[in-house]
């Protein structure tokens, strides 16, 4: 197994402790210079951009994206949930000449209930229903011209999915209570969490709606799979509490490299702004003290950290991690898990028996 990211995330720990913001790396990005701007007028108000985009992976994505931005094709943004697919949605609106000409517009379609999700995105008119005292502008109005995002397409039901078919086709909507047409030109941004394709094999997603929306697709992978951003994050999220000053210890870095972070770059957020609610008013290290109790496998803490400092360890410990939040999403099927990961099944067979092992002899010692 290739280890060379583990190097990335033990240098990369450094900007932190030294309470640095760098955002030179943002030029990794052939023609991205010109977004860092957009980036540092945008962070307070998204709260999870990235102060700085490290991960090659990424930076392949964002490449595509400002590609793609010149294009009004409809796109599909996957990945799991808190991994970034709105910021990537924003980016590509900015660096649109939409931009110019529109705001970005986003929903949620999983927060809002399906009966009233019609009359968000089309409006009503004025006696339409009962509480329709006046003419109501729907998102699609407001977008017009602009970019509208629908984040977490996959939770419209098949008749709200029926009517944003249509329009989406002749670029016209109705109004809810109305006859007459209005016609509309935006570009459309999708995202979601959930397997669209899947969905479409069980008839959960209209499948003429899928083709509709998925002009061009692009995957943000999760926060597990980009450890070497982790350190930037957390410098931004101090950053934006006001707490640029804060210190972060070695340890804690160590841990939050080997976690698996199903919540993505929220969860990683919300650990860090929790440590700063419990960190006393003249302290300014966060260590392991300070992270949420039993979030974390102290034992396997232990392990990462040691009290040597051996490396061999610490390698172990977060390849034992890594093969972990692999199973997870590989439905415990080890052929994947090694196709995935770029090894073999009898190495993961002898992770996967490491960290049981270290998990049987953490619940001997709680007895």
């Amino acid at each position: 197994m290739d280890t060379s990211a583990l190097t990335i995330v033990f240098a990369s720990t450094a900007s932190v402790l030294s309470g640095t913001f760098c955002n030179a790396a943002i030029h990794l990005i052939p023609g991205f210079a010109h977004a860092s701007h957009w980036l540092a007028s945008n962070l307070a108000v998204i709260g999870l951009a990235f102060p700085v985009v490290r991960n090659g992976a990424v930076q392949r994505i964002y490449e595509r994206a400002r590609k793609l931005s010149k294009s009004d094709l409809p796109m599909l943004i996957t990945g799991e949930t808190g991994s970034g697919k709105e910021i990537l949605a924003r980016y590509v609106h900015e660096n649109s000449q939409r931009s110019s000409s529109g705001g970005f517009v986003a929903i949620n379609c999983a927060a809002i209930p399906d009966n009233l999700l019609e009359s968000e995105l089309f409006g009503y008119v004025k006696g339409a229903f009962t509480d329709a005292r006046s003419d109501k502008t729907g998102l699609f109005a407001i977008a017009d011209g602009g970019t509208l995002f629908l984040d977490e397409v996959a939770e419209m039901s098949l008749s709200v999915q029926k009517k944003l078919l249509r329009a989406l086709e002749y670029q016209e909507f109705y109004p809810v209570g109305s006859v007459a047409p209005k016609k509309v030109k935006f570009r459309l941004v999708c995202a979601t969490s959930e397997n669209l394709d899947q969905m479409v094999k069980t008839k959960a997603f209209r499948v003429d709606l899928y083709h509709r929306i998925h002009a061009c697709e692009l995957t943000i992978p999760p926060l597990r799979e980009r450890i070497d951003e982790i350190s930037a994050l957390v410098n931004h999220f101090l950053g934006i509490n006001g707490r640029g000053d804060i210190v972060v210890s070695p340890e804690v870095m160590e841990i939050f490299s080997c976690y698996g972070w199903p919540g993505n770059i929220r969860e990683l957020r919300n650990v860090v702004e929790y440590a700063l609610a419990v960190l006393d008013e003249k302290e300014n290290l966060i260590e392991v003290g300070h992270l949420p109790e039993g979030k974390f496998d102290t034992l396997n803490c232990r392990m990462l950290r040691g009290e040597s400092l051996n490396l061999r360890e610490k390698e172990r410990c977060f390849k034992e991690n890594l093969v972990e939040a692999a199973m997870t999403v590989c439905s415990g099927d080890y052929k994947s898990v090694a196709k995935s990961l770029g090894t073999s099944k009898s190495t993961v067979y002898e992770l996967v028996a490491g960290k049981l092992s270290k998990q049987n002899v953490s619940a001997t010692v709680e007895e």
